[in-house]
């Protein structure tokens, strides 16, 4: 009972900052409201401070705070007010804020660094990204040349089949005139047929037609003649159509994949994914614009001619310029 006695009855011995505080506001006339609204604080905090009801868990730097400005409103000594909270056993941890504050910077700075590191090697990312991009759209650009020049080479090859059937037919028609003419001139009455008339007929024919005819020409009537000249002539259209049957481009697919072709004023002429075994035939006005997928699933012909597609690497998507 002594003890409780006693530790009941020391904080009275002790001036308490709370009563200050509070008898020198009475003294200036100002209410607790007052107070509150001046230093912006809840009223709560106020009446708490002047009943000396300091709470322990609250941070004690903002509790000193606010008994700082409340003194200095009132026109009492800060510092002694403040040293009374501290005589009051409300002191201060000034060793533990110094080191929270130390652990705080240190992490600060951890963080700093790390999020440096990582705006480093975001940009790295970046670089390696652009430099991939510029060297496929440089590698696209030089193969596209290449494509041009095996096509100006194509036509050269396709143009000498048409050059070697034309002139058979263009011969076939020659003799085919040039055996009428001789027949027209073999033709006189058959009172005035003579041996030396039909010997110049013989002759002509000999120089028309080719060696292995020669002979039957020689032996056969002019009417014979006529009729194998004619029937050479009808055959003739036949082979012409052939060659001319071939399409513009044909493309064998070996595997699956996707195509997109265009004619030179840009009408797109297939599009889509092609599967393995299917024949695509295509005509249009040249040159063809065609991109390809998988270029080594593909056989193409231009009019006939294969088109070497080995040159390029397989699984990279390409694009063509045929004639």
């Amino acid at each position: 009972m002594n003890t409780e006695h006693n530790d009941s009855s020391q904080p009275n011995n002790v001036a308490r900052p709370g009563d200050m505080l509070r008898q020198a506001r009475e003294q200036l006339g100002y209410s607790q409201t007052d107070i509150a609204n001046r230093l912006r604080l809840r009223l709560s905090v106020i009446n708490d401070i002047e009943s000396n009801c300091f709470d322990s868990e609250k941070i004690s730097t903002f509790t000193r705070g606010y008994v700082r400005s409340y003194a200095k409103y009132v026109g009492l000594d800060d510092v002694a007010v403040v040293g009374l909270l501290d005589d009051y056993g409300h002191s201060k941890p000034k060793a533990q804020e110094m080191q929270s504050f130390s652990r705080r910077t240190n992490h600060e700075a951890h963080d700093s660094r790390i999020m440096g590191l990582t705006w480093i090697l975001a940009v790295i990312f970046v670089g390696v990204t652009a430099v991939w991009w510029w060297q496929n759209s440089h590698l696209d650009r030089d193969l596209t040349p290449a494509v041009d020049v095996a096509n100006v080479e194509t036509p050269a090859l396709t143009d000498d089949t048409p050059v070697v059937v034309e002139p058979s037919a263009t011969t076939v028609t020659a003799e085919t005139s040039s055996t009428d003419t001789t027949a027209a001139d073999v033709t006189p009455p058959p009172t005035d047929v003579t041996a030396s008339n039909v010997t110049p007929a013989a002759i002509n024919i000999d120089t028309v037609q080719a060696p292995v005819v020669t002979t039957d020409t020689a032996i056969k009537p002019v009417a014979a003649v006529t009729a194998d000249t004619s029937t050479t002539a009808a055959v003739t259209p036949v082979v012409t159509t052939e060659v001319a049957a071939a399409p513009a481009l044909e493309l064998t697919f070996a595997a699956d994949c996707w195509i997109d072709i265009r004619d030179a004023n840009g009408k797109r002429l297939e599009s889509g994914i092609k599967t393995a075994g299917q024949t695509l035939t295509l005509d249009g006005k040249a040159p063809f614009r065609v991109r390809l997928g998988a270029p080594s699933a593909v056989k193409i012909e231009i009019k006939g001619q294969p088109f070497d597609l080995s040159r390029y690497p397989a699984g990279r998507p390409v694009t063509l310029t045929l004639p």
